[in-house]
């Protein structure tokens, strides 16, 4: 006996409707834990094995509740990272999600410290709000800086750059002054910034997020539709090289931005660890 056309329609329904709940209600909840060993030439024998915690894209509002980004926070404590850094979009698009989203942020803890950069949708919600939200709580943002972490004599250099589309990203002033012989993380919210870096400036990773895997990918692939990139897939998510070669990491992020949706695309945080190559 075979299927009737109404029986057919109504299992579409019924299996249309379990994608859409967990699109909405369960997918954008669970966050995946991901661990990416990073090779640097020249990486100093005390940065061997450094681990770098990035949080990002966050985007809390009506649709992520500050107990998300308090588990958030509690799961980056738990990796045991050497720096956090937090690369952008900590709310949707409303100030007054600022205070409590950097307050939570305050509790992360690294051995060398937590740093920060802007997203697109802070600006969009006020980047002068977010600012004095950070220096209340002593997080320092790297807008256009950088810091140099010591260890045992060698040093990294931690530098972030503002915002690429919202403001004026300028690695060179970022970096100036650093240790020439010091390997270089940038933190840069939107990775097409990564493919305008000056080819005789030392970068060895950039560390960016924004584009959220594109939030909704195809069954059975890594394929999303829609991707916020000049360059398509090739930022989807992950560790990719720049048309100059420097190495990208482009983290899925925390939360969604413009509708609360994931499917196929969970949300991630991100444990990057340094190798010498």
């Amino acid at each position: 006996m075979g299927i009737t056309r109404r029986a057919f329609l109504k299992g579409g329904v019924v299996i249309g409707g379990a994608l859409l709940f967990d699109g909405i209600f369960v997918e954008p909840r669970f966050f995946k834990a991901e661990e990416t060993v990073v090779k640097v030439a020249g990486l100093p024998r005390p940065f061997d094995g450094f681990k770098i915690c990035q949080v990002t894209d966050i985007h809390h509002g009506m649709a992520l509740d500050i107990a998300y980004v308090e588990q958030c926070v509690k799961a980056a404590n738990a990796l045991d990272p050497d720096v956090t850094v937090l690369t952008g979009d900590y709310v949707e698009s409303n100030k007054k999600y600022f205070p409590e989203a950097v307050k939570r942020l305050a509790a992360l803890r690294a051995r060398h410290g937590v740093y920060a950069v802007l997203g697109n949708h802070d600006y969009y919600a006020g980047a002068s709000h977010a600012l004095k939200a950070f220096h209340e709580h002593d997080i320092p943002v790297l807008m256009n800086g950088h810091v140099v972490i010591e260890d045992n004599g060698s040093r990294l250099c931690v530098a972030g750059v503002r915002e690429f589309i919202e403001d004026r990203a300028d690695a060179s002033a970022a970096l100036r002054g650093a240790p020439a012989d010091a390997p270089v993380v940038l933190l840069s919210h939107h990775p097409d910034y990564a493919e305008l870096l000056p080819p005789d400036m030392r970068v060895d990773l950039v560390v960016s997020g924004h584009t959220h895997g594109g939030q909704i990918r195809l069954p059975f692939s890594r394929y999303a539709p829609v991707v916020p990139s000049m360059y398509g897939q090739k930022y989807t998510g992950g560790l990719v090289r720049s048309e100059r070669g420097v190495q990208v990491y482009v983290s899925r992020g925390l939360g969604a931005a413009v509708i609360p949706v994931r499917f196929n695309c969970p949300p991630e945080l991100t444990l990057l660890v340094l190798a010498p190559s």
